[in-house]
């Protein structure tokens, strides 16, 4: 008997494998070739990362350079999400630290806003909680999700490809976006036997939130009672005006909380350099996970 994993992962490959770039999803295989942080000790740890909205994987590895270069001892793999993101029309200096520039490539985002997709089909999307019509909506302020989906969908069956039959993910890197298809494909992995994360020990989330649409929100938190039992290390800026420190303790309050940790930057919605505190804390973060 077919397990309902392995349909829908027979379904993922088959998904980014039909696309093409005019249907705005990558055509290329969606992995990046994994990068080491440090020759392969015994207990190397394979690491899942999960861009945010504006970016792509290459994108990803070129901000997180100083930060992989403490995780010492893992080895990184870089996603693309499968959808083009349309860019901001109200784009500010922290849309610039967060994204880049197209010389980086197609810019991805694993879901986009349903009010501005009902825009572009001449609908009118009316907010069911302020009973008015919407202007553009960024992603993150969204309370209809487009794509998400596809998105969790895609991710998890790129992260069953870039593992093949060799081991499995020990940890996950991921910003904004990525930390809520990080969360949904952690709450999945309780329930589906060989799923690509079912062996994560732990999670760095930057910038991270609950999303606003309440089905996908429904989707991270689960029953409502079982948390996510693994390490987790939550980013926030201080000036994080895009995703405010309350959003992201909304997602770590879906973690277990003894397994909880928090590092504050004084910057805005970005990643911090890998140095100082934040060193600190990410060298913790793995001496947890690997018991020592």
């Amino acid at each position: 008997m077919v397990s309902r994993f392995e349909e829908e992962l027979r379904f993922g490959l088959h998904a980014f494998a039909q696309r093409s770039p005019q249907g705005g999803v990558a055509a290329k295989a969606p992995t990046k070739a994994p990068t080491k942080a440090a020759k392969d000790p015994p207990d190397t740890m394979r690491v899942l990362c999960l861009h945010g909205y504006l970016q792509n994987g290459d994108v990803f590895k070129q901000k997180t350079g100083s930060l992989r270069r403490v995780l010492k001892g893992c080895e990184f793999t870089f996603l693309d999400a499968p959808h083009e993101a349309e860019p901001f029309p109200d784009a500010t200096g922290e849309d610039a630290e967060a994204s880049a520039s197209a010389e980086g490539g197609v810019l991805r985002g694993w879901w986009s806003s349903g009010e501005n997709q009902c825009r572009k089909d001449g609908q009118v999307f009316v907010d069911e909680l302020s009973k008015g019509t919407m202007e553009w909506v960024r992603p993150a302020q969204s309370f209809s999700y487009f794509g998400f989906e596809e998105g969790v969908t895609y991710a998890r069956a790129a992260a069953a490809e870039a593992l093949g039959s060799q081991g499995s993910f020990d940890g996950v890197l991921a910003f904004s976006q990525g930390c809520a298809v990080t969360t949904a494909l952690l709450r999945e992995a309780q329930s589906m036997e060989g799923h690509p994360l079912a062996s994560v020990r732990f999670v760095i989330l930057v910038g991270g939130f609950v999303p606003k649409d309440p089905a996908v929100a429904a989707k991270l938190r689960g029953d409502g009672d079982t948390r996510l039992s693994l390490q987790s290390l939550h980013v926030s800026g201080v000036n994080d005006v895009s995703v405010p420190r309350l959003r992201s303790e909304a997602l770590a309050e879906l973690y277990e909380p003894s397994q909880v940790a928090w590092f504050d930057h004084p910057g805005r919605h970005g990643l911090p350099n890998g140095t100082g505190a934040f060193k600190q804390e990410l060298q913790a973060l793995l001496s947890r996970s690997r018991g020592v």
